[in-house]
């Protein structure tokens, strides 16, 4: 376990939704001996304190009303999820997958393995919103290039122009402007679409 993953614990808000009995004072008591801000509620409130890193959320079929209700309120990115389970069935399966939880935690809870579970679910976490700003940077990157690729085919088509002499004009309209070449390729196809939708009205 890296030394900066094990800073990062120490610094996590995180919120324990189980009922207040025995078990419940225990996972509160021994998360605060590992370092980590925490804050306990029951019953299953409606929405989450702002700024909650993790949540150990528990999970029955009681209160499976009010945890389905918390759950679709939860803002995307979510925290990292710890689910809290007293046996497994359906109903409950369904639910922790619903969850998005990344550890699942079994009743009775004991102390060996609650670090090393919350570690290895923050670390997922981690790593999940590493390949999500990936996939986003790729996706405005692909849309970059299908817009880039648009307006120079205007350019092309309107003004008698090879890809290469389309691409420049672009360029040197964004240079002679100073904006970004994806700025200049918006306008083209946004003067283009003005143009048709005019020429479809009349």
């Amino acid at each position: 376990m890296s030394v900066a993953l094990l800073k990062d614990l120490r610094d996590l808000n995180v919120l324990v939704i189980h009922p207040l009995d025995a078990e419940g004072e225990f996972l509160v008591d021994h998360l605060r001996r590992i370092g980590c801000t925490v804050n306990c509620r029951w019953p299953v409130p409606t929405e989450l304190p702002a700024h909650t890193d993790v949540l150990f959320l528990s999970i029955d079929d009681e209160t499976r009303p009010e945890t389905e209700r918390l759950l679709k309120s939860i803002a995307q990115p979510a925290p990292t999820i710890l689910a809290i389970v007293s046996y497994e069935n359906p109903s409950t399966l369904q639910i922790v997958l619903e969850s998005g939880a990344l550890a699942v935690i079994e009743r009775p809870l004991k102390p060996f393995g609650l670090l090393t579970n919350l570690a290895i679910a923050r670390n997922l976490w981690l790593q999940q919103q590493a390949l999500s700003k990936q996939a986003r940077k790729y996706k405005r990157r692909l849309l970059g290039d299908q817009r880039m690729a648009k307006a120079k085919a205007i350019l092309m088509s309107s003004s008698r122009l090879s890809e290469a002499e389309a691409y420049h004009e672009i360029r040197n309209r964004a240079m002679a402007s100073r904006v970004p070449v994806d700025e200049v390729a918006n306008l083209i196809i946004r003067s283009e679409d003005m143009l048709r939708s005019r020429a479809q009205a009349d």
